[in-house]
């Protein structure tokens, strides 16, 4: 008697099968993993709970600095960066936020009562914004309530500004495209003969 192979792939899941049990368990983990930061987000109102993670967010943004405002950073909550200047020391900040556009400029929530970003950029009166590898000249920003608001977040996003109580936010607005007049139009200088640009 001779032995005969068996010509059956030995794994039991094959092509469309697999599909239909690979599929589900990505849906499912997902979705596990979306109403476990949704959960995360109602914690945000428990005072310890929101200054623990305000802290670790600090130790965290150093890491994700280089991410921010790229298309892999588009990725997390559209992760963009904020370029602004301090207030009082003049030096130059970059904060990684989610922004989301509205109207003709982009919405940031203000995830604590008190950031210096937010400061900074309502005293500067402008900032800049790097979003999916773009850089946008932003100024007068406003602070706007969550109904304003909302108008900007996706459906997915919203329920996370709501469990996490957010009430303020800031609109800023897209600063005029300054253009380059040459050519004729340009003013003359009368000292050197030429066209300034």
């Amino acid at each position: 008697m001779t032995a005969t192979r068996s010509t059956q792939d030995p794994t039991p899941f094959t092509g469309a099968r697999r599909a239909l049990v690979t599929i589900p368990i990505a849906v499912g983990g997902a979705a596990a993993l979306y109403l476990l930061l949704l959960g995360y987000s109602a914690l945000l109102r428990v005072r310890w709970v929101s200054d623990r993670t305000r802290q670790s967010t600090k130790r965290f943004n150093r890491f994700v600095g280089g991410l921010a405002g790229t298309r892999v950073g588009m990725l997390y909550f559209n992760l963009s960066a904020l370029h602004h200047v301090g207030r009082h020391s003049g030096r130059a900040y970059v904060t990684p936020l989610a922004a989301y556009p509205l109207g003709d400029g982009f919405v940031l929530a203000v995830a604590y009562p008190e950031v210096d970003w937010l400061r900074n950029v309502l005293a500067a009166g402008e900032c800049t914004l790097t979003r999916n590898g773009k850089e946008y000249a932003l100024e007068r920003p406003e602070v706007i309530p969550l109904p304003q608001a909302l108008k900007a977040y996706p459906l997915l996003v919203k329920p996370f500004i709501v469990a996490a109580d957010m009430n303020r936010f800031l609109w800023l607005h897209r600063a005029p495209a300054v253009t380059k007049v040459t050519g004729p139009e340009a003013p003359f200088n009368h000292r050197d003969g030429t066209r300034s640009a």
